[in-house]
């Protein structure tokens, strides 16, 4: 168990030197140390993290935290996160019911508090037996185990201020459960979902008229080949044949290259308009794994731009005898928790 606390405090210091970035660029960023804490770690039952974001109307908010007595469960909004403004003001208040709790199905699951392979218990990360590999509702799984909802997990309120800021709080209630867990370092990051949507149907649009485009060019290709035939003679026909068969050739070809552009154009617009997942599909292997299984959100956030900063060994080995290494802490105040 010291061995499993001591990878996931590296990995907190590492998140935490997060820099967030301009909002003209990617606003996105971890959230790695409690309100009230010294430095980044974990947040327990009655704990909060807390963060500033800016946004402009159409703008939605993303995140994603693991429940840590899990073996991949995070908190989050559904794929196309929270809407920070309606009716042109920005949202103020509790917005816990459009946030859930998932299963990333990297792993398969054990008893929520009780696993040998979840992060509090396991000898190392990513240890545990693989799950089915789809990203869903944990509600949705049929597996013979009880889920917490995301409600009973955590609080989460939109406060904005008079500076063109939002502070976001996620709280963690999960003491007043039947599933009392600390939650992990909060990856976040803010993205239009209007221009995802807008995006979407330029791209309908322009397939359209390629399609139609391409359409007209083969009718005419055809009809003027037709008169070439007429008037041709037998080896002129034959010269045609060899020309179509190259011309098809060249037509497969540009249709799969056109097919491979523009599902790296899916993928690259995923990842600039920063959906972390979709609900059903298999995880997309850009860091949230690390996220939901081990409480990493180091590799979620350099995927998307966030960078971090390098940490010193002698804070490092500082942190090592810091309060959260004790076996109390996951051990002791679980069972507290428990008796509540």
């Amino acid at each position: 168990m010291r061995k499993s606390l001591c990878i996931i405090t590296l990995l907190l210091l590492m998140c935490s030197g997060a820099v967030f970035a301009d909002h003209h660029e990617t606003n996105a960023g971890v959230a790695a140390v409690p309100v009230g804490g010294d430095g980044p770690g974990i947040a327990l039952p009655g704990g909060a993290y807390e963060f500033v974001i800016h946004a402009r109307e159409g703008d939605s908010l993303s995140f994603a935290t693991m429940l840590a007595q899990s073996n991949d469960g995070f908190i989050a909004p559904n794929e196309y996160g929270i809407a920070l403004y309606d009716m042109g003001a920005p949202v103020n208040g509790d917005v816990t019911d459009q946030v859930y709790y998932w299963d990333l199905g990297s792993e398969r699951n054990e008893p929520i508090g009780e696993g040998m392979y979840q992060a509090p218990r396991q000898a190392a990360p990513n240890s545990g037996p693989a799950g089915d590999g789809v990203v869903r509702l944990a509600s949705d799984l049929d597996d013979n185990y009880s889920y917490p909802t995301a409600a009973d997990l955590v609080v989460v309120t939109l406060t904005p201020d008079d500076m063109g800021g939002i502070t976001v709080r996620i709280e963690n209630v999960s003491d007043m459960s039947m599933y009392p867990s600390p939650i992990t370092p909060v990856f976040w990051i803010v993205h239009s979902s209007d221009m995802m949507m807008d995006d979407d149907m330029m791209m309908d649009d322009d397939m359209m008229d390629d399609d139609m485009a391409e359409d007209d060019d083969m009718m005419d290709d055809e009809m003027a080949e037709d008169d070439d035939m007429m008037d041709d003679d037998m080896a002129e026909d034959d010269d045609m044949m060899d020309d179509d068969m190259a011309e098809d050739d060249d037509m497969m070809d540009d249709d799969m290259a056109e097919d491979d552009d523009m599902m790296m154009d899916d993928d690259m617009m995923m990842m600039k308009r920063g959906i972390l997942f979709t609900s059903g599909q298999p995880d997309y292997g850009h860091g949230l794994e690390s996220l939901a299984e081990d409480g990493d959100p180091s590799a979620l956030a350099a995927h998307h731009g966030v960078m971090m900063d390098d940490m010193m060994m002698g804070d490092m080995m500082m942190m090592m005898d810091d309060d959260m290494m004790d076996d109390e802490m996951m051990g002791d105040d679980m069972e507290e928790d428990d008796d509540m």
